[in-house]
């Protein structure tokens, strides 16, 4: 895993220049945050540690979104219901978490 890969996308989603440093430890800590919660629920470390893992990016892309300079206007109301729908997705697409094809 590459941090400093996965720090980049959250900087670029967030719309921040890759050259600003100033909110690097929030998002780090955000990104940080997001893995130990798909591992908690269950998502294998490996998977939930890969950024090559479509569904993991997407999950923490939501997640620092949402929890990253939040207002409480309702501009991302809709997040966390994505955030459930692909965790459950992310479930069911991981063998080792009891979803996937049976043998």
């Amino acid at each position: 895993m590459s941090s400093e890969n996965m720090l980049a996308k959250m900087k670029k989603a967030l719309l921040i220049p890759a050259t600003e440093n100033y909110a690097d430890d929030e998002i780090t800590i955000h990104i940080a945050s997001c893995r130990q919660l798909l591992v908690t629920a269950g998502i294998p470390r490996e998977i939930a540690e890969s950024d090559d893992e479509p569904l993991v990016t997407a999950l923490i892309t939501i997640f620092v979104k949402t929890n990253f300079g939040f207002k409480s206007d309702g501009t991302v109301k809709e997040l966390p219901k994505s955030f459930d729908v692909l965790l459950r997705q992310l479930c069911l697409h991981s063998p080792e978490v009891g979803g996937g094809s049976s043998s």
